[in-house]
């Protein structure tokens, strides 16, 4: 009751108070508005890197799958899998037989056509001239088909494109091979070659020539490799673009077919400000940050540049030495007081450092 009438009393003072003109109103206190309490950061210019951690399967750098075009007879196999080759080295031959035959005849048929020709030349004035002409064709369809046979005498004898391994041998000795079927593959397994596929975010950022880093989950070690090829098209089916990382590998220790991890860092920005998206904020008609002002929120409008992964590069509205709010910032309007509980520097390796 006394609580009561306490409050009571002191109501009816306060009506009193605004009732008498005698009462100055700037003797009345108002409490100020309560301050916002958030952190800030003051910017300094830093580089920017984004590492890309892309998926990717290893390949002989080069693979060749190699067949006869004729097919025929397999008269001979000189390789297994798993041996190395030399480039040129003789791997099978195919109806070599054969071949062999047709280009003999071949040149029986052409120094048959020489002779027929070399007569008719003689006779030229004598014999009417459609003959001459006559000869002087088979002579030549002669000399083509010589050719022709010392072609297939060539393809009967499949060799090693390149220096490699022979990973597989799809042919035994007595077999018929089908044309066109492969019968042997080499690859060449130093350098290796891993494929990635990028977005079309990503493989704006590569370059070739830019290192990169290999490892897989059947081998404990990373290795270096360069990118050596950009494919410049999306694949039409997933819109994914190709790039190759060239890999050294002289022991042989990755193999064709193993799942790779690569890691590439790219440079974006050199001596620039830096700020993580989350401390941006978006009105409708324009993107911004809050700065920290006398203890008093100022919003800045900015235009940015380049993204980092969840950093981006302000290119245009800050400054080195602007104290940018960080946290507290998404319930500030220009204008607002402020309180600053944490205050800090941005950034080192993306992150705010406090002292």
């Amino acid at each position: 009751m006394k609580r009561l009438a306490f409050v009571l009393l002191l109501l009816a003072g306060c009506n009193r108070a605004s009732a008498d003109p005698s009462v100055d109103e700037k003797q009345i206190h108002i409490p100020a508005a309560t301050a916002t309490r958030v952190e800030t950061a003051v910017l300094e210019r830093s580089p920017a890197s984004l590492r890309l951690t892309l998926p990717g399967e290893i390949e002989g750098i080069k693979d060749a799958r190699l067949a006869s075009s004729m097919g025929g007879y397999v008269e001979a196999v000189h390789v297994k899998a798993g041996q190395k080759v030399k480039a040129g080295k003789v791997l099978l031959r195919v109806d070599t037989a054969t071949a062999g035959a047709r280009r003999k005849q071949a040149r029986v048929e052409l120094e048959t056509a020489e002779r027929e020709y070399e007569r008719a030349q003689k006779l030229a004035g004598v014999i009417p001239q459609a003959e001459l002409d006559m000869a002087e064709s088979r002579l030549l369809a002669a000399q083509a088909a010589l050719g022709t046979t010392g072609v297939q005498v060539a393809r009967s004898v499949i060799t090693a494109p390149f220096s490699g391994t022979v990973v597989d041998v799809a042919a035994e000795t007595g077999e018929v091979a089908v044309p066109g079927a492969p019968l042997v593959r080499v690859v060449q397994l130093d350098p290796v070659k891993v494929s990635v596929s990028l977005s079309d975010r990503d493989v704006v950022a590569l370059t070739e020539g830019m290192e990169a880093t290999v490892s897989t989950e059947a081998r404990g070690a990373r290795f270096k490799g360069q990118v050596t090829h950009i494919h410049r098209a999306a694949d039409l089916r997933t819109r994914s673009f190709l790039a190759d990382i060239e890999v050294p590998n002289p022991d042989g220790t990755l193999l064709p077919g193993m799942i790779a991890s690569v890691e590439v860092d790219v440079a974006v920005a050199k001596d620039e400000i830096v700020v993580s998206q989350d401390w941006l904020v978006t009105k409708t008609d324009q993107i911004g940050v809050f700065l920290n002002r006398k203890s008093r929120a100022e919003w800045r409008k900015v235009e940015l540049g380049p993204v980092v992964g969840n950093r981006v590069v302000v290119s245009k509205g800050l400054k080195p030495g602007n104290e940018l709010v960080i946290v507290g910032h998404r319930e500030l309007a220009d204008g607002d007081e402020l309180l600053v509980s944490r205050k800090g520097t941005c950034c080192t390796a993306g992150r705010v450092t406090y002292k």
